[in-house]
């Protein structure tokens, strides 16, 4: 796109969007969250929760990849929801993705606050927050090229860190390394996997979710990659894999060294496992790691979330101050205000830092149920919408393999999930507040809808290609 026009930049190479694909999940939810879960799902509890979660993620992104293949726009979660569904559930789904990203933002915020303040423990939590935010802030604020060339490196840090975990875990649980000799799955017994229960492993899928929040990342940034239909599609075929590598595999080896109960937020397996195995300075070490990833995560939220407000100014859903786009394809306005908002944690100043930190994912966790949600009605919808308006299903450029069933069974799958939330006493307060939320987000987006003020995303110009390329073909 021309730059005179202000409009977002087609600036990210095929390596940017791989890394941002990886960068934009693993942060705090992993590397902090995961010693929650752990301890509370058990040694194998823990590795199940990913990995159920992990299967209904993958399923989510191959119908988010066929579709933004085929209109990469930015702000993908809104644009299809109310294009493909109903304007109504475009809009409540933009707006909680946004104030769900504030929440998120604010964790990964109090996260590097918490891992600051153990090495500067006279110092604030929430001065730390402030600086934090502040550098983030400036990366955001140079160009969408200088975003992805960070992004590219942060992830970079992560990969490394987690990989050499796991040959480090793998070699402990053998015996080649550390004092405890050869460990095998002495650490799995009978109390050790599934202490609590199993409903306690389905009760920490809703903070599991919150740990993959940021996978949509690359779906988002399609609408500034260069040929999003070729790279968009490589990024998501390779994510399975690294759900089973770096989440069900890194917690899973993490649940067979480290003993359950001694995990926590504070006290994360990862580091655990070095100390385990002898590595001098293993806390400082894993904690200037996570204290990289959160900066990723944070990065990535910042860009996700401020390109879905622009999507929503331009659909009139979200003031058009919004919208606005600086000559370097930023959108500065979007940018500050998600920053801003996400000084919810600030909190720290007046609660403990751990109990702000799970109060967040827990409330983001509920909340992502609705953007995921309205992304698999979306994809079940798509391809009737594609054929009534002319197009062809078989001439997509990205398609899942089997549809609709992994769809409709994911959709029942979320429901559940939410009912259980509701349920259960120890996640009942993200219920209460999240779902008051979504009514809201309904009744406000309704109104907007009867006075005729939700419009549909540009979408004529991608229908009309693709009808281009059919005919040709």
């Amino acid at each position: 796109m021309a730059n005179n026009t202000n409009d977002l930049q087609r600036g990210l190479k095929q390596r940017h969007i791989t890394m941002i694909s990886i960068g934009g999940t693993i942060g705090t939810g992993l590397f902090l969250a995961s010693g929650n879960v752990v301890s509370k799902a058990g040694a194998l509890g823990g590795p199940i929760a990913y990995l159920v979660i992990g299967i209904l993620v993958f399923v989510l992104m191959k119908g988010l990849g066929e579709m933004s293949t085929f209109m990469p726009v930015p702000g993908a979660y809104t644009s299809y929801s109310g294009l493909f569904v109903h304007p109504v559930l475009g809009f409540m789904v933009g707006w909680n993705l946004s104030i769900n990203g504030f929440l998120g933002l604010g964790a990964e915020i109090v996260g590097g606050g918490m891992i600051l303040n153990q090495f500067f423990p006279n110092v604030p939590p929430s001065v730390f927050c402030i600086i934090i935010s502040l550098l983030i802030l400036a990366l955001n604020l140079i160009d969408v090229k200088s975003y992805g060339e960070a992004e590219y490196w942060f992830a970079g840090i992560k990969v490394v860190a987690i990989i050499i975990f796991l040959i480090v875990g793998v070699l402990m649980i053998f015996g080649l390394i550390g004092h405890q000799g050869f460990i095998g799955l002495s650490n799995w017994t009978d109390k050790s996997m599934f202490p609590n229960g199993f409903a306690a492993v389905i009760l920490m899928m809703t903070g599991v979710i919150w740990s993959y929040l940021g996978v949509e990342t690359v779906i988002t940034a399609s609408g500034e990659t260069e040929n999003p239909q070729k790279n968009v599609p490589k990024a998501i075929n390779t994510i399975f894999f690294r759900i089973l590598l770096f989440y069900v595999g890194s917690v899973t080896v993490m649940g067979l060294v480290v003993p359950y109960k001694e995990v926590s937020v504070l006290n994360n397996g990862y580091a655990g496992l070095f100390g385990l195995a002898g590595v001098p300075g293993a806390a400082t070490i894993m904690n200037i790691v996570i204290l990289t990833s959160l900066a990723s995560a944070a990065n990535s939220m910042i860009y996700a979330i401020s390109r879905t407000l622009v999507a929503l100014s331009k659909e009139g859903k979200a003031p058009k101050a919004l919208g606005k786009v600086n000559k370097r394809g930023i959108p500065m306005n979007a940018v500050i205000l998600t920053l801003f908002l996400g000084q919810v944690s600030l909190i720290t100043n007046f609660v403990s830092p751990d109990k702000v930190f799970v109060w967040l994912i827990s409330i983001a966790g509920f909340n992502t149920l609705l953007g995921w949600f309205g992304s698999f009605l979306s994809h079940y919808k798509f391809r009737k919408w594609l054929v009534s308006n002319g197009g062809s299903v078989d001439k997509l450029k990205f398609k899942t393999n089997i549809y609709p069933l992994p769809t409709i069974i994911c959709l029942i799958a979320l429901v559940a999930i939410a009912s259980y939330t509701a349920y259960s006493p120890d996640t009942r307060f993200s219920f209460y507040i999240g779902a008051p939320m979504l009514v809201l987000y309904a009744i406000i987006g309704t109104i907007l809808y009867k006075k005729g003020k939700l419009k549909d995303p540009d979408y004529k110009p991608f229908l009309e290609a693709h009808i281009k390329e059919t005919e040709i073909k």
